[in-house]
């Protein structure tokens, strides 16, 4: 019988345990979030962001801004909120406008309040596994912890250790910090785009899918049966409008044909926005000198 991994509840678990380290904090974090343009999704985005935060005592603020600022009037205000001692974590909601380069913005943010965990430094710490705190990719960091809830750790080990991963998208925000991720964990990725030219002969073996790349209908019964897997585990990253509809990569069609499954809405998304509050609460601890808090 197939897994549906609940996001929401996995979501729900960190959340209260954010909650709970904040109010043991005695503090609130304060978190800024810069939204550029009135892109309807960003905006959606952007409220539900708010909202979790808020619950959990994270004090949050928004800023709105015209399409038309420039490059260099956005890198300027964050700047200033890098320079305030007020703020500990700071996202700019993405997409940007063309105009305005996402490198730079990336960039510019200070890595101990990186949030998104996008920055070089905090991609390059994650690459070497280094011990000194920083902040993950807050996408990839729920996609492993929400494997870790399908095959947990054992005698210490990942459960994840030794499983062949087939990672499809090589994105900066989730494919490639992901892939990462997983091979430090022990497993064995293979990563693959649009230019791989027989997806099905790259996923023979493969004990679990993650696919984040908008594609409707990506994976699917042929993709699946190309695994030559009994049981193999899907994570949904990927997100796309059919109609009036919120859909994934994977077609609905496998759901009865595969060990488990992450749905789409409510299994990769809240979980991801769940690791944001984490990031943040992290991000005051490193900033404040504090140990880092743990999680279960």
């Amino acid at each position: 019988m197939t897994i549906l991994i609940d996001g929401k509840k996995i979501a729900r678990n960190i959340r209260r345990q954010v909650k709970q380290k904040i109010a043991e904090l005695g503090t609130r974090p304060r978190f800024v979030v810069v939204q550029v343009g009135d892109n309807p999704a960003s905006t959606i985005y952007v409220q539900h962001k708010i909202a979790a935060c808020r619950k959990v005592g994270i004090e949050t603020v928004n800023v709105n801004l015209d399409s038309s600022i420039s490059e260099t009037d956005l890198l300027g205000l964050i700047e200033g909120f890098n320079n305030s001692t007020r703020f500990h974590g700071i996202l700019v909601q993405l997409p940007l406008p063309r105009h305005i380069r996402l490198e730079p913005v990336i960039e510019e943010i200070h890595p101990n309040k990186d949030v998104d965990g996008l920055h070089p430094l905090n991609v390059g710490r994650l690459t070497v596994r280094s011990k000194i705190p920083y902040l993950h990719p807050c996408t990839p960091w729920g996609i492993v912890h929400t494997l870790d809830t399908v095959y947990p750790k054992k005698d210490g080990q990942s459960g994840l250790q030794g499983k062949k991963i087939v990672v499809i998208g090589q994105s900066l925000i989730v494919g490639r910090p992901l892939s990462i991720m997983l091979q430090n964990e022990g497993a064995t990725v293979s990563m693959c785009d649009r230019f791989t030219p027989d997806l099905k002969q790259e996923v023979l073996g493969a004990e679990i899918i993650v696919s984040a790349t908008g594609v409707v209908g990506l994976v699917n019964e042929e993709l699946i049966a190309a695994t030559g897997k009994s049981e193999v585990t899907v994570i949904d990253a990927g997100i796309a409008r059919l109609g009036d509809k919120i859909v994934g990569d994977a077609d609905l069609d496998i759901y009865d044909k595969v060990h488990a499954i992450t749905p789409v809405p409510g299994g990769v998304g809240p979980v991801t926005v769940a690791f944001l509050m984490r990031n943040i609460l992290k991000a005051y601890c490193i900033q404040h000198g504090l140990p880092m808090p743990t999680f279960h």
